[in-house]
């Protein structure tokens, strides 16, 4: 059967998973020799990943197939490879019933993006906002909850935008994938904080199942680099949710999107980044070095920053984010966490908890796809260690 590479976000892991069921019942594709990329472009650096892994693919043999972003952002590799849509794939199934290596499953609810931050190329290359119908959601996750899928992860490009073509809303959606018995718990990937209001958390905050952590990007702590950016808040906006969500919910947490080295990011912006970092407590940052992409507002952008103050800025801000991660973490010490264990290495046994925490346990009973309680004792590289809750001995 041929394999599928997947670069990029949990909207394409969830697409190459569609595609892996299609390609199951597709006689083309049945020689072990093809292999299909399904791509990204959201920063130079990753189409250079993918290029790379062509590369190594074509001196191993074999058919190579590309898919996915780079393709709808017309990049010419030159090389010996069949340049494809996704929807080339797409002809037996339109929804998936398992996800292949994973413990939590993926659902995409909606695709495109109608934001179209000065530097984002995803709006010209996913489009205008198109959202599922919530009927066929909620037909994928009863099919992924009977194959014995506890956790679902709820993503999109704009993942907030759910709706806005249909009508349709979010909470519904939420309300009524609360309803599906086999379901244990819901998560969101990733959610703009133009999207969140006191409605939305007192909705969420009410859902037994909906899991307490938000991934919100910030992008940066300076209100003028977030104009730059053409995001439309201020720190001082994203702070007042941020303690609102706090406020309401117990145990929350928050994981982050940080850009260093945008242009015209002077020393005071970058700083007012990392003390954002040292304010809020994020339990994770995913920090991006400035990536300049063709067809944006930003490439137009004057002031520049040169790549080795990008790399010390990186270097600088990454150890803050551990920092507030460790913090983070240790206030979890000693507190009771549910966590679904997803895969055993050597005596420990892996897994996130319901804020998104991961945690590890020593145990020899086997605990993959379980939702165990678990008290932490102590922190062990990135995890919370600790014992099964009222374990013997």
């Amino acid at each position: 059967m041929a394999k599928v590479i997947t670069f990029g976000c949990k909207v394409n892991q969830y697409e190459s998973q569609l595609i892996k069921e299609n390609i199951e019942k597709d006689e083309k594709f049945i020689s072990d020799d093809i292999v299909i990329v399904n791509s990204c472009c959201v920063t130079e650096k990753v189409e250079k990943e993918v290029e790379k892994k062509i590369r190594k693919l074509l001196k191993e043999g074999g058919k190579i197939y590309l898919t996915g972003c780079m393709i709808r952002k017309n990049v010419n590799l030159n090389l010996p490879i069949n340049i494809v849509e996704k929807n080339f794939f797409f002809k037996f199934k339109d929804k998936i019933e398992s996800f292949y290596g994973h413990t939590r499953a993926f659902i995409k609810i909606e695709d495109g993006c109608e934001n179209f931050c000065s530097y984002c190329i995803i709006p010209f290359v996913r489009g205008k906002v198109k959202s599922r119908k919530e009927k066929d959601i909620i037909e994928e996750i009863k099919k992924l909850g009977e194959n014995g899928y506890k956790e679902i992860v709820l993503t999109g490009i704009d993942l907030g935008s759910y709706g806005k073509d249909t009508g349709e809303k979010l909470p519904s959606l939420l309300e009524k994938i609360e309803e599906i018995e086999s379901i244990k718990r819901i998560r969101l990937s990733s959610i703009e904080i133009y999207y969140i209001d006191e409605f939305f958390i007192n909705f969420v905050k009410n859902l037994k199942k909906f899991c307490p952590h938000f991934h919100i990007p910030l992008q940066s702590g300076s209100d003028k680099i977030l104009n730059l950016m053409g995001r439309r808040y201020t720190f001082n906006d994203y702070m007042e949710k941020i303690e609102m969500i706090k406020e309401k919910i117990k145990n929350v947490t928050f994981t982050t999107d940080i850009i260093v080295g945008f242009p015209g990011e002077k020393e005071d912006d970058f700083e007012k980044s990392c003390m954002a970092i040292e304010k809020i407590k994020f339990l994770k940052v995913h920090i991006f070095p400035y990536s300049e992409r063709e067809n944006t507002f930003a490439i137009k952008l004057s002031d520049k920053i040169d790549e080795k103050t990008k790399k010390e800025r990186f270097r600088k801000i990454l150890k803050i984010s551990d920092i507030s991660s460790k913090k983070v973490k240790e206030k979890f010490i000693g507190k009771k966490l549910n966590v679904l264990f997803e895969r055993k290495k050597g005596n420990f046994w892996e897994g996130y908890s319901e804020n998104y925490i991961p945690v590890i346990v020593n145990s020899n009973k086997d605990l993959k796809n379980e939702i165990i309680p678990v008290i932490p004792e102590k922190i062990f590289k990135n995890f919370l260690s600790g014992k099964i809750f009222n374990q013997k001995g």
